[in-house]
């Protein structure tokens, strides 16, 4: 199932003009996104969006519980709750590798519904103040020095410690870690398939693990260079067990619901 053309794009671009609370500004119609939810997302998260949906035994890597309200693909600081933007990514994108597949067949309408939906599974929302996005430097150009440099700030920002010095998730912290690093060499990236998106995961760290955020830790233009020397190293795309349990609860949920 490939996203809609564009579809992502609109979407964004009326969250960004606010539309998430309605176009008369009145809280939404949280009874509509909760359809929304109950059709299409509880049967792995779960009626109440703790993680334990229906489907949920055929994952390895559990799905995320939403009552927390910690979200490891934001565009957002470090313990900052994701915006309305980065949910709708994530729903209409899906999370390349994992169970959580595309939803693009959603409305924007629908989309916007469940996003207000699963903002009010978690006080976070309510309590928190309003996310600030990380600014993201422009990029440089991609050259073999770029990603010449990208290896030596891999060494300066102790990358290997957790990931190991051929970046394949295997250093020596990783064995002491309950969520295990990433095998950065292993593609698609969870977070996007873009130097950009790297660039973006190391600024905003991945909140529930112990990937920490490099926002005012390693420079700007060194950001860049590791994520093109990171993006250098990436191999020919991967289909996980978790991605086709995730196609699999996909379709015999249609089946059930015709």
């Amino acid at each position: 199932m490939a996203p809609r053309p564009g579809a992502l794009a609109l979407l964004v671009s009326t969250l960004g003009l606010g539309l998430a609370v309605g176009a008369s500004g009145q809280p939404p119609d949280l009874s509509a996104g909760e359809r929304v939810f109950r059709d299409n997302c509880a049967v792995c998260h779960g009626a109440t969006g703790d993680g334990h949906g229906m489907a949920a035994p055929h994952f390895k890597t559990p799905p995320r519980d939403l009552t927390e309200g910690r979200f490891k693909f934001r565009s957002t600081a470090s313990g900052q709750i994701p915006t309305d933007t980065d949910l709708a990514r994530t729903i209409v994108q899906g999370i390349p590798s994992t169970g959580m597949v595309p939803q693009n067949h959603l409305s924007e309408a629908e989309v916007r519904a469940v996003i207000a939906f699963v903002k009010s599974l978690s006080p976070r929302f309510a309590a928190g103040a309003a996310p600030k996005v990380v600014a993201i430097a422009s990029a440089p150009p991609a050259t073999p020095e770029a990603v010449a440099r990208g290896a030596r700030v891999y060494v300066k920002g102790e990358c290997a410690e957790c990931h190991g010095k051929e970046a394949r998730g295997d250093g020596p912290s990783a064995k002491d870690l309950s969520v295990k690093p990433s095998d950065l060499t292993r593609r698609p990236f969870k977070s996007g398939p873009t130097a950009r998106d790297i660039v973006r995961t190391l600024l905003t760290g991945l909140d529930g693990t112990p990937m920490p955020s490099y926002h005012q830790v390693i420079e700007d233009d060194e950001l860049w260079d590791l994520a093109y020397w990171l993006d250098a190293r990436g191999g020919p795309p991967e289909t996980t067990d978790d991605e086709r349990a995730g196609w699999h609860v996909v379709r015999m949920h249609q089946r059930r619901s015709r």
